[in-house]
């Protein structure tokens, strides 16, 4: 073959390999070069109205800006809203602001791991429930006696607020010296000073309230006393002794029993019962302060208190 034609094919088979090559992108296998796209990250949250003010149940609408690293304000990230206090006011995943009762909370938009927060102040509206308070005929009390507590509630102003069908709980701080019932007695089982607690829930909060009660010890008890009992009586049916005394029960030719019931909570343990016996006399020694009550269960209605003084 002659040269020239040798020098024409590998002319054009040099041509076609470059042609292939352009095609593919040439030996680069890496593909695009250069450098890689900034992602922009978010440099700052603000929370608009920065301060407001609604009387509760209102509502207040939030809104929020994102700035980001490359001046936009585009923001790709969702928006997380919270509240510091949710019994003041609670917040929307849409930031609507919702007055609960009267106070302060900061809400709170945060976007891709930044924040922002507006200052929210609640009030409540006249004729509601803002405060309760517990009111005592006395704040002394001796050893075993009783009394009423009674709950009341206060709007903003100061007027007073009907509690109606709010739910209400009362307790005590130790049970050992104070006790309270359901429905507000209040019973001195042990010397010293209390608090008589009330806790009124209302809607999603719970008001509450305290009142310290000093109960005494009873004075001039005796050392020695005795109950005796007529009939389906225990007489005295409330006798009082001193700590470390002791309590005579005579029993007539009747049997009876006596049992220690209620046992208070928090009061020290009770002497062991007397079981079934007639026309004895069964003495028992009081060491702890308390109030004890007792039973005949072989006789309903026939019950004692005996209260250990110191």
């Amino acid at each position: 073959m002659p040269l020239h034609h040798v020098r024409t094919r590998t002319a054009i088979a040099t041509a076609v390999v470059t042609l292939l090559l352009a095609a593919c992108g040439g030996g680069d296998k890496g593909g695009v070069t250069g450098p890689p796209p900034v992602i922009p990250t978010v440099t700052s949250v603000e929370v608009t109205p920065l301060t407001a003010s609604v009387v509760a149940p209102q509502t207040v609408q939030l809104s929020f800006v994102a700035r980001l690293s490359n001046g936009s304000s585009n923001v790709p990230f969702g928006v997380t809203w919270s509240s510091s206090a949710t019994t003041v006011a609670t917040v929307s995943g849409s930031g609507l602001v919702t007055g609960v009762s009267a106070g302060t909370a900061s809400i709170t938009a945060t976007v891709g791991g930044v924040s922002g927060s507006a200052n929210i102040t609640v009030t409540a509206a006249p004729g509601s429930l803002a405060s309760v308070a517990i009111a005592l005929t006395d704040p002394t009390i001796q050893l075993a006696q009783s009394m009423q507590a009674t709950a009341s509630g206060r709007d903003p102003s100061g007027a007073s607020v009907a509690l109606g069908a709010r739910p209400i709980t009362w307790s005590s701080s130790n049970p050992a010296i104070l006790t309270v019932t359901a429905g507000g007695v209040v019973t001195g089982v042990g010397v010293g000073t209390a608090n008589v607690q009330l806790s009124v829930v209302d809607g999603g909060v719970t008001r509450s309230a305290t009142s310290a009660i000093t109960v005494t010890a009873v004075a001039g008890a005796p050392m020695t006393t005795d109950v005796v009992m007529p009939g389906l009586t225990f007489s005295p049916f409330l006798a009082t002794v001193k700590q470390g005394g002791t309590v005579n029960f005579v029993f007539p030719s009747l049997a009876h029993n006596l049992i220690w019931d209620p046992r208070l909570t928090g009061q020290p343990a009770a002497p062991a019962d007397i079981n079934t016996v007639a026309s004895v006399t069964v003495s028992r020694t009081f060491p702890n302060v308390g109030v004890f009550g007792y039973k005949c269960t072989l006789h309903p209605g026939m019950d004692g208190i005996i209260v250990v003084s110191p």
